[in-house]
């Protein structure tokens, strides 16, 4: 199933308005009609940046999701039935994130939502929405270290490591290039908040010295007041925790004012437009970082078959993330022999986790089977292992980027929490 087949969440509103109401007008047998003609079919909810600061990943995001749900609909489906996803649209935005979301769960009836790419909507979506109707929700992006916090009743899982992983590696890789003096400028919400402090705090550690930490927001006309105050104590680099769409003015500024030279990137920043676009020779030789694993013989069949899919760029930062959640809840429902939230919950861990027999991505129609006999299996994804801990966490490790030439792209080297990372690995 194609990203642009799937109707929006506005139109499922609708929709499920104009069932209502045919419902109510129609007779006996058309209700009957309508209802055999859905009981075929496990709605599940993607709530993705398709427009926003972080549009550039929606679309991504949502076709590997629909890339999985095709996988397992093409090996007979879950329980006897197809599993569809019902798109919603984020906007980057807290507010119209909520509404997506309960359009999801009351006009839909999902009773699973993978999303959101943002921290901060993700929070403000399990806060408000999911939490609350007791609907499972499974993020692929979010990293921030408030999620291991929330009082969620179990409900809240990710397929992305931390910003508690994340900030370590980034610290460890600020140091292996040299910098002991750094500043950060970051997106005030969940996400930026959390990561800005779990790298500081690790870099402290690590003897560095953070020169200050500049909140900034989405969508400024301007960033020169806070390039201006992170420059002031004459840090070597910037470790730049932004979204894409932002960074194109902060990035921009940052060069024609002459603020900074060298700079540290995240996933957010791991986009070739963003750098044509800026110049990416005023880049070359800086480095980011992404959540990511070596390359297994399931990891590159899943960029093959994305590939041969044509669902666009195999290359975007939390892809893999994306598929893993897909197929995962497909396991678990399997497995639960059931379409509710609770019970497929309960059943996520036991999918996931050992023991039982590994399988991966590219055998999914065995791993099936095997759930479907009564068998353990351990999905070991196309993002590496995905076993969930008592928080709904997983862990994994951070793959370094780096811009050569012009372009932005993968150095081959992939750091856990608590490795050092040496200028000799970099070169």
């Amino acid at each position: 199933m194609k990203p642009d087949s799937l109707r929006s969440v506005g139109l499922a509103a609708l929709a499920g308005l104009i069932s209502i109401v045919s419902l109510s007008c129609g007779d006996s047998d058309d209700v009957e009609t309508i209802s055999d003609a859905t009981s075929d079919t496990v709605k599940i909810g993607t709530l993705f940046p398709h427009s926003g600061d972080l549009a550039a990943f929606g679309s991504p995001f949502h076709a590997a999701v629909s890339m999985a749900f095709d996988l397992v609909n093409e090996s007979g489906g879950v329980n006897g039935k197809q599993l569809e996803a019902v798109l919603g649209d984020t906007g980057t935005s807290e507010q119209l994130a909520t509404d997506a979301a309960s359009a999801l769960i009351n006009f839909d009836g999902v009773p699973v939502i993978i999303g959101a790419a943002s921290s901060g909507v993700t929070v403000a979506v399990a806060e408000s929405v999911t939490i609350p109707s007791g609907v499972l929700l499974l993020s692929p992006a979010s990293a921030s270290n408030a999620l291991t916090a929330l009082n969620d009743d179990d409900l809240v899982f990710r397929t992305v490591v931390s910003d508690r992983v994340q900030g370590e590696v980034a610290s460890r890789l600020a140091l292996a290039l040299g910098y002991d003096r750094v500043a950060s400028t970051y997106i005030n919400n969940s996400f930026g908040n959390s990561l800005s402090s779990s790298f500081a705090e690790h870099f402290r550690a690590l003897d560095g010295t953070v020169t200050d930490e500049v909140s900034h927001e989405l969508g400024q006309a301007t960033y020169s007041s806070e390039l201006r105050r992170a420059s002031e104590r004459d840090p070597q680099a910037l470790v730049t925790i932004a979204y894409t769409e932002s960074s194109y003015t902060l990035l921009r500024e940052a060069i024609e004012g002459g603020y900074f030279d060298d700079f540290l990137f995240f996933s957010a920043s791991y986009n070739q437009d963003l750098f044509d676009e800026l110049g990416a020779h005023n880049f070359d030789g800086n480095f980011g970082l992404r959540p990511g694993a070596p390359l297994t013989p399931a990891r590159q069949w899943f960029f093959d078959e994305f590939d041969a899919r044509n669902l666009g760029e195999s290359d975007t930062p939390l892809l893999s993330e994306s598929f893993d959640a897909g197929l995962l809840l497909a396991l678990a429902i399997e497995k639960a022999d059931a379409e509710d939230s609770e019970s497929i919950r309960d059943a996520l861990r036991e999918v996931a986790n050992p023991p039982g027999e590994k399988i991966g991505p590219n055998d999914i129609k065995r791993a099936l089977q095997l759930v479907r006999s009564g068998q353990e299996v351990d999905y070991v994804g196309a993002s590496g292992e995905l076993d969930f801990d008592g928080n709904g966490d997983v862990s994994g490790s951070m793959e370094i980027w780096q811009i050569a030439n012009g372009k932005i792209g993968t150095t081959g080297i992939f750091a856990l929490p608590g490795e050092d990372i040496s200028l000799k690995m970099l070169e």
